[in-house]
């Protein structure tokens, strides 16, 4: 848990050395062929739960794109969904249940200016889901389900972009994730 934390205030003090020392009213041209790294923190709400623990949690996503053109990437990621643990009313043992996936998903993109964008994201992940109770693994499942989002952006330069987004992983896992991050462009 104290990873995310870590990268988030890492991002929060990069962040304002890279938009001074950039033009921040540039126009934004993006070359076709570029990729682009992200990094999120998001709050995940599952419909599961494991000994008594909920599967609801903060995590975290890192994501890798290429962008086709200006409207249309393609984009893979890694997501922490969820990772709980508690003591379990009935046993009294202690229990947790973690989550984590590897999506592939297409994005879209509209901008309204230069600067602010709306997205859509339609694709796949797969995950795993490991319950544990006394530190020995009892229940596992995995599975690959429809991942579907959208999400606003707003670009601070050239390079960088801050991102919020909504997305459902629906099928076996039935998940909602909130996320704001940032992302970086290549020259």
């Amino acid at each position: 848990m104290k990873t995310p934390i870590l990268f988030c205030l890492l991002g929060i003090l990069i962040t304002p050395s890279v938009v001074l020392a950039e033009d921040i009213f540039a126009d934004r041209s993006v070359e076709p062929g570029q990729f682009y790294a992200g990094f999120g923190l998001l709050k995940s709400e599952a419909e599961c739960s494991y000994e008594g623990v909920a599967c609801d949690s903060t995590g975290y996503k890192l994501s890798t794109g290429y962008k086709f053109n200006k409207n249309l990437a393609v984009e893979g990621g890694y997501y922490d969904l969820f990772n709980n643990d508690g003591t379990s009313q009935e046993t009294l043992k202690k229990s947790a249940v973690n989550a984590s996936g590897l999506s592939l998903a297409g994005v879209g993109s509209y901008f309204f200016d230069h600067k602010k964008s709306l997205s859509g994201k339609a694709g796949i992940m797969a995950w795993q889901v490991d319950g544990n109770t006394d530190g020995v693994l009892v229940d596992a499942m995995s599975g690959t389900d429809i991942l579907l989002g959208v999400g606003a952006g707003y670009e601070l330069n050239d390079y960088w972009q801050l991102r919020g987004e909504y997305e459902h992983v629906g099928g076996d896992l039935e998940v909602n994730v909130y996320s704001v991050g940032t992302t970086l462009s290549t020259l």
